[in-house]
């Protein structure tokens, strides 16, 4: 970029020299002279223990130092966003200040909450997971302070001059730094399809906020201007808060209170203060990629020190821990706080991956103290920040014990599940390779650490390990990649379905028929969508069996040929049961959601939803299986509202005005496009931003049954539930299917549940010792299969089919494995399917899932395991031996491959 996009209206009026870095060579600018860029590795931390601000502030009164100064500026100050960005498809999580106004207000589809604004936003990036603690400088979670201006078309704010201005003035006026001091380097800036020039602001070796000047969108690998011109700010509050407090590390002046609380609740020692100092230099002068930059970033700190490295790391060991603890408890308060459930999928991965961390580091310090300790005592400190995290302490410290509890089970388990592995790795001759090592942590939760204690082989771990395991999950998966197309040239149907809930008949005029579709000029018909289905009815006479938007025009499948209504005004009829049962689901949706709140806390979020004429479904984060007892709470609160007859407010409103209102609950169902957004409110019950059909007020749902509840998977359970008319129906199955138990046992109604008890109770009896003798008898036939298998590349082939099902499988499966050299197929035929096994000892080199998906898959069979270890199922009806025949052929085949 030439030198004049850079040379702003302050550096005219107070003389700023641009200068050339001796080091780097970069063009920077600035009032005083100076022979480097300010910026490691050019220039070396000089601000440890000789901080450049003329007085020391804690972390909370710098935040405020610098919204105060901004709203003294003619900007309004707003409130963080959430930490789990869910008004956007393309990330978890909040990652820079600009991320809340993406792609809506840049786009100009949507206003800011005010321009221009300033804001200080947590955030949370796992791309530099590994040296937390590390470093003395590297955040999981941060706040990045900033201040927006958003230059629309004809209403410009302001952009480079005032903006330079304000952080220069900042800086001297409200911290106190020599006017002199900083440097105003000359950048470019890229993310997320926009670009623009940019300022990285550096003194004293370190770079303390990032001015940036987005004024470009990338479109086919070249810049075209933006209708938008946004200034993009971010100065890094710990950042800040270490340069004005000169300490050893950014923890230290971060963390402080809590840091102090730590040490002493551990018992940790004084670390001499020159050590950590002369650490900090070294590590501020080095770029910090992987672990073995760390390596040597202690190797020459040791020798500056004139000490040994063993030294070097028994001091630091204890601090990089509790640093380590520190920044997994703060950023857990705010993942969990913000409504997110450990598990092993989409955000619960990455707040299940800071639990494990941080408890493997308090193992590390060997004190009985947990983590849960941690962030209790940062929820009471941040109590005048985010009183939301105090008031919401309860449910976080539960998820948290939930999560504590369940890697102990993880570490009970994983002791076996690592000798097995180590057992097959032997045979090949193998260590714990780095894709072994991201299985086992992805798997079974088993971090390379741990796998270390129950091992004896060597265990190569990779110095990125976390930030691997991380970007494996950074990403949501993305959604159905077609939508149904629509003839071009066509006008926009104009949608009137929320005009008049009441409306079901109607003329419109054809405007096409294509594809088996009719479109319409306008059309009181529901478009599927929000997981709600479709309407049905008739157009001209013709049944209507589905109903898609396409872009803005919305299509109507239709049985028969439409063709000779092109053109004509026809008449429209919507089915009116089917739209009073889908309105009804979607009502009981929005109050069985806020029941599920209530009764099971705050973390419950919409994770998905369907909503039919027979029935609904609302799939919820949460920890476990639901319990009886919550079930009947949860439908003992949804029908207490629907008797209470609340009204069912539904209406657009510009997007900045609902999220101010109603906060980001909002986003039940995802992301919602656009600057407008249709809210849908059942007071002080549940709020959301929704597109579905509505009763008017909630007594028209009737009635709601909660039909069966099930643990989906790790962190979302699906509750299932019918409605009105169908809820009754739900309910006369039930008393039909009760009364037919009843009578089959032979006593009332009633005494039902008590005989059904005693009967089952009877039956497992006799199916433990039943379970006995087939135990006994399994071992003695996989005797007789083994010495009968034929060898083939020196593995025993076992292929045998028995009457059982999947448990009988696994049993034998088990005794059969029990020898090294075993290959095993087993197959077995129920009521409703085919079961297979496919599993192999430990001195067979066979993948055991892939033989089971490639020999059967076509066959209908489906399934999935380990190498050592995989089992499917299959119809009913399916030829058993042909299939078993199959797999022998293939594993014979692998075998003697592999034995070649």
């Amino acid at each position: 970029m030439p030198e004049s996009d850079y040379e702003v209206e302050i550096f005219r009026q107070q003389g700023f020299a641009r200068q050339t870095c001796t080091k780097c060579g970069e063009a920077f600018w600035s009032l005083g002279v100076h022979m480097t860029c300010g910026e490691t590795p050019c220039q070396e931390y000089d601000f440890i223990g000789a901080p450049p601000f003329k007085k020391k502030l804690p972390y909370r009164a710098m935040r405020e130092d610098f919204l105060s100064f901004l709203e003294a500026n003619d900007h309004t100050r707003v409130k963080r966003y959430p930490i789990v960005a869910r008004w956007r498809e393309d990330v978890f999580f909040t990652q820079a200040s600009v991320y809340p106004f993406q792609p809506w207000v840049i786009s100009g589809a949507a206003s800011p909450p005010a321009n221009p604004l300033a804001i200080s936003q947590p955030c949370v990036r796992f791309n530099d997971i590994d040296n937390v603690g590390k470093t003395g400088q590297h955040f999981t979670m941060f706040e990045m302070m900033a201040h927006h201006a958003f230059n629309f078309p004809g209403k410009p704010i302001y952009f480079k001059d005032r903006t330079t201005e304000l952080c220069q003035r900042f800086l001297v006026e409200r911290l106190g730094v020599d006017p002199a001091l900083p440097r105003y380097k000359e950048s470019w800036w890229q993310g997320g399809g926009n670009s623009g020039p940019c300022f990285e602001v550096t003194f004293g070796g370190a770079e303390a906020a990032t001015l940036v000047f987005m004024q470009y969108r990338e479109v086919d690998g070249g810049r075209v201007p933006m209708d938008t011109q946004v200034v993009d700010t971010g100065y890094g509050l710990e950042r800040l808060t270490w340069l004005s407090q000169g300490t050893t590390s950014a923890y230290e002046a971060v963390f402080g209170d809590a840091l102090a609380y730590l040490k002493r609740a551990t018992g940790a020692k004084r670390v001499d203060e020159r050590l950590l100092t002369e650490y900090a230099k070294v590590a501020g002068m080095t770029k910090v990629e992987s672990l073995a930059d760390i390596r040597e970033i202690r190797r020459k700190t040791a020798e500056r020190l004139g000490i040994p490295v063993e030294e070097l790391l028994e001091a630091l060991a204890p601090l990089e821990a509790l640093y380590t603890i520190c920044d997994h408890a703060r950023a857990l308060m705010f993942v969990l706080g913000d409504g997110v459930v450990p598990s092993n999928s989409r955000e619960g991965y990455f707040a299940r991956l800071l639990v494990r961390r941080g408890l493997r580091a308090l193992k590390d310090l060997n004190i009985a103290y947990t983590l849960a300790d941690t962030v209790s005592f940062l929820c009471d400190q941040a109590r005048d920040d985010y009183p939301e995290f105090f008031l919401n302490k309860g449910d976080i410290l539960k998820l948290l014990k939930v999560e504590e509890d369940r890697y102990r089970d993880t570490l009970e388990k994983g002791r076996s599940i690592v000798g097995r592995i180590e057992q097959g790795l032997k045979a090949e001759g193998r260590t714990f390779d780095t894709e072994t090592l991201l299985q086992l942590y992805d798997s079974h939760g088993l971090n390379p650490d741990v796998v270390r204690d129950f091992t004896s082989l060597p265990v190569d771990v990779p110095d990125d390990f976390y930030a691997r395991v991380a970007a494996r999950h950074e990403r949501p998966a993305e959604g159905p990649a077609h939508a149904p197309a629509a003839p071009e040239g066509l006008p926009a149907t104009r949608l009137r379905v929320y005009e008049d809930r009441r409306k079901r008949r109607f003329r419109a005029k054809v405007l096409a028929f294509s594809g088996g579709a009719v479109v319409l000029d306008q059309t009181y018909f529901y478009p599927e969508g929000g997981g709600q289905e479709a309407d049905r009815g008739t157009i001209g006479g013709l049944e209507v069996v589905d109903v898609q938007k396409a872009g803005s025009t919305v299509l109507h499948r239709v049985k028969g040929d439409a063709s000779r209504l092109v053109g004509k005004r026809v008449a429209c009829e919507i089915d009116d049961a089917r739209r009073r049962a889908l309105m009804a689901h979607h009502t009981a949706t929005h109050i069985v959601l806020g029941a599920s709140r209530k009764v099971l806390g705050n973390h419950v979020w919409q994770t998905g939803a369907h909503k039919s004429q027979g029935g609904a479904r609302l799939d919820i984060t949460h920890y476990d299986a639901l319990t009886d007892e919550e079930l009947a709470r949860i439908e003992a609160l949804a029908n207490e509202t629907v008797l209470v007859g609340k009204t069912v407010r539904a209406k657009p409103m510009p997007r900045d005005v609902a999220e101010r209102k109603f906060g980001f609950r909002l986003y039940q169902g995802g992301s919602v496009p656009g600057g407008e957004v249709r809210v849908v409110e059942i007071r002080s019950w549940d709020v959301e931003a929704c597109g579905g059909t509505h009763v008017a007020r909630t007594s028209e749902v009737g009635l709601i049954k909660i039909l069966r509840s099930t643990r989906i998977q790790d962190g979302v359970v699906r509750l299932e539930y019918a409605a009105g008319t169908a809820a009754f129906h739900a309910i006369r199955e039930q008393d039909r299917q009760l009364r037919h138990v009843a009578q089959a046992l032979g006593v009332t109604v009633a005494q039902a549940g008590s005989a059904a008890e005693r009967i089952v109770s009877e039956w497992r009896e006799q199916r433990k010792e039943l379970d006995r003798v087939l135990a006994a008898a399994a071992g003695s036939l996989a005797g007789r299969l083994l010495e009968q298998a034929p060898v083939v590349g020196g593995a025993k082939v076992v292929v045998h089919r028995i009457d059982g099902e999947m448990k009988d499988l696994m049993a034998l499966s088990k005794d059969l494995c029990a020898d090294p050299a075993a290959m095993v197929v087993l197959a077995a035929r129920s009521e409703t399917a085919s079961t297979f096994v496919v599993s192999h000892g430990s001195a067979v080199q066979v993948d055991a899932k892939d033989v089971l998906v490639a020999s059967l898959g076509e066959l209908g069979v489906r399934g999935g395991g380990r190498p050592d270890l995989a089992q499917g199922s299959g119809p009913e009806d399916l030829d058993l031996e042909a299939a078993l025949g199959r797999v022998r052929a293939d594993v014979e085949a692998k075998l003697r491959g592999a034995g070649g």
